[in-house]
């Protein structure tokens, strides 16, 4: 069966499409190359939703760092220097967090504790995310836009164009909320061989209410949020310790598995991306070349059943002699 690999950015304003698609292949060759698995010809498709929210792209020929269309993060390879490793302090800080904030800011019934915050907080520092859910349109020339609807139509839109092909959706940031809404669509049917999800916010309380919601409507005996069930058979959640957007970034506790029994696997990256200016964890491009996300693409590409459970059980146990007091609770 043919492969394609389709890929939904995340929060803020982008290049043009062409830009913004060569720099997620560029980063993509890049990781395979590292990797010790080159390729030529990549399958590859851009939901480009920038659009919705932005009138005008970034402009990757502005040289004034000042003006607001300056591209500040462009498609940069990678340098010779390793990235910074969080200290032990920050990591112990992490799990404390990761460990509490569910039972922080939601109830037992995953409802929000406190609504009116997290609504105020979305506002002021995810704009985007707050247009996603208030269901308010920026730009399209509609009278009735709702841009939660036209973004998710993109997408949509290009499983239905590749829907008899193998499917590897690689999703960053906002791109995963905006996926997995899409997939928890019983209209929605597409078969997603392998859903990545890279500096994802889903494991957030405001997140994850929103989605269990959402998800209640379909199936009212949910007790918590489950794996969208055309998900098969494999969901990688990859974050950056440092990355602030993922500050949850354990989804195999917040999610559970779907009717098949697929659930998300978590994995620890280093995010390498810098620019002169400073590092960004976050950054799409430095999740795109990671060892981890080379891996679990040369796999989907390869076709290779072996390779593929190989790959599994390696990253896994990388994993596990990385942060045993990590993933022995997520496998457990």
């Amino acid at each position: 069966m043919k492969k394609i690999i389709i890929a939904v950015h995340g929060l803020g304003n982008k290049p043009p499409p062409d830009v913004l698609e060569e720099g997620w292949l560029q980063a993509i060759h890049e990781g395979l190359e590292r990797f010790g698995k080159p390729r030529k010809k990549i399958p590859f498709e851009m939901v480009h939703w920038a659009d919705i929210s932005y009138p005008v792209p970034l402009d990757p020929a502005e040289e004034d760092p000042e003006a607001p269309l300056f591209l500040s993060e462009p498609y940069t390879a990678s340098a010779t220097r390793a990235p910074l490793k969080p200290k032990r302090i920050y990591l112990a800080l992490l799990r404390f967090l990761e460990k509490n904030i569910d039972r922080w800011f939601l109830r037992e019934d995953l409802s929000e504790t406190f609504p009116g915050a997290s609504a105020k907080m979305m506002e002021r520092y995810f704009s985007d995310l707050d247009t996603y859910y208030t269901d308010s349109c920026q730009t399209l020339d509609q009278k009735d836009c709702s841009a939660k609807a036209a973004i998710q139509e993109r997408l949509v839109q290009a499983l239905e164009k590749h829907a008899r092909k193998d499917i590897l959706l690689i999703t960053h940031s906002m791109g995963s909320i905006i996926a997995f809404d899409t997939l928890s669509n019983p209209e929605n049917k597409t078969a997603i061989n392998t859903f990545v999800t890279m500096g994802s916010p889903l494991g957030l309380p405001p997140i994850m209410a929103r989605n269990f919601e959402n998800q209640k409507q379909g199936n009212p005996d949910l007790k918590r949020p489950v794996t969208p069930d055309n998900i098969w058979p494999h969901w990688y959640n990859l974050s950056d310790p440092r990355d602030h957007v993922a500050l949850d970034q354990t989804l195999r506790d917040d999610y559970g598995p779907n009717a098949r029994g697929a659930r998300a696997l978590d994995l620890r990256v280093a995010n390498d991306y810098s620019t002169t200016r400073e590092a960004n964890p976050h950054k799409s491009y430095g999740y795109l070349r990671a060892t981890e996300t080379a891996d679990i693409i040369d796999a989907f590409l390869s076709e290779e059943l072996k390779g593929t459970v190989r790959r599994t059980c390696r990253l896994i146990t990388s994993n596990l002699l990385a942060a045993p007091h990590r993933l022995w609770k997520k496998l457990s």
